[in-house]
């Protein structure tokens, strides 16, 4: 399969350029483990920003009646507890350096996060990765965050490109969703089967990738 001449290209950064998404999952598992929720995998809660989840794991509360001195964190303590525990974070996703280094001044790369602006950046900066990308949007710059589609749109936008014309690649159900929302073509990349992406095409890493430079046309090698 080839996707030809996309006009642009946006991904997301956690769990798709940067392994940080467990750091996420271990913070939400704490949380859930807290309110006495346990048996609900954080997985359900992947992909969201901090005020999203904080609303979830509410629900969560008020559903379950939790003990009374368990009480779920601010949008704020997450925030912090979740950089934290990105500070020494630096390690690239396997083959996404490669890939988007391909891309890079070749047609349009921008980042589209749930992340805030400091960690993203930090982020993608320990990574090697900063300089890549001609666009950089996070939860910072929107009213809503993923799964509405105005990450993308913005993103798109200050590419100077439309959406539709976008190949957007995502790890998330809610960061997919937002990608398809938005109207870009999505490639979902994950390994885990049980995790449900919306989209065009689903693969496992960026190894069954490949941009071509010359034709401006990305390869699928699966």
């Amino acid at each position: 399969m080839i996707l030809s001449d996309p006009e642009g290209a946006i991904f997301d950064c956690d769990g798709i350029l940067v392994d940080s998404e467990q750091p996420w999952i271990d913070l939400m598992t704490s949380y859930l483990r807290t309110l006495g929720a346990s048996h609900i995998p954080a997985e359900r809660l992947r992909g969201l920003t901090a005020a999203e989840a904080v609303t979830s794991l509410a629900e969560i509360h008020q559903h379950l009646g939790s003990p009374s001195d368990a009480t779920p964190p601010t949008a704020a303590e997450v925030d912090a507890a979740y950089s934290d525990s990105l500070a020494d974070l630096s390690a690239p996703m396997p083959g996404a350096l490669e890939f988007v280094a391909s891309m890079s001044g070749v047609i349009p790369v921008a980042v589209a996060s749930n992340g805030r602006a400091a960690d993203v950046r930090g982020l993608l900066e320990r990574a090697g990765m900063l300089r890549l990308f001609d666009i950089i949007v996070t939860i910072d710059d929107v009213e809503h965050g993923k799964p509405d589609p105005a990450p993308y749109l913005l993103a798109a936008q200050r590419l100077g490109v439309t959406a539709s014309a976008v190949v957007a690649f995502e790890d998330s159900p809610v960061g997919s969703r937002a990608a398809a929302d938005a109207g870009c073509t999505v490639i979902g990349i994950n390994d885990d089967p049980d995790v449900e992406l919306a989209g065009d095409v689903r693969l496992a890493d960026f190894g069954q990738l490949r941009f071509d430079r010359t034709a401006h046309s990305i390869h699928l090698l699966r």
